[in-house]
């Protein structure tokens, strides 16, 4: 009994999923993560006023929002460090 190999069906596979994968890039993502961030901000933003002004006494869901708009903003902050550090390592790559 002979054992053959699969990479080429695992290759196959993948190749497959890139193919079919034309609705979402980098791009895409990152201008996802940006307007999820933003939306954050802006909601952490109006639950504190709404704190502030009376109209809500939960204190919990103000510090939920701005604990998840302070999330959001650092990884997006660490995505973007990761990306000019790549971008400065390719420029002083020698060809």
């Amino acid at each position: 009994m002979s054992i053959s190999r699969i990479d080429n069906a695992v290759d196959f596979e993948i190749q497959n999923q890139v193919k079919n994968d034309t609705g979402s890039s980098f791009e895409q993502y990152l201008k996802d993560a940006l307007d999820s961030a933003n939306e954050s901000q802006i909601k952490a933003d109006y639950e504190t006023t709404k704190l502030i002004t009376g109209e809500s006494t939960d204190i919990h869901n103000a510090l939920v929002a701005a604990a998840e708009a302070k999330l959001q903003m650092q990884l997006i902050m660490e995505v973007r460090n990761k990306l000019v550090e790549s971008y400065q390592e390719i420029n002083r790559m020698q060809i």
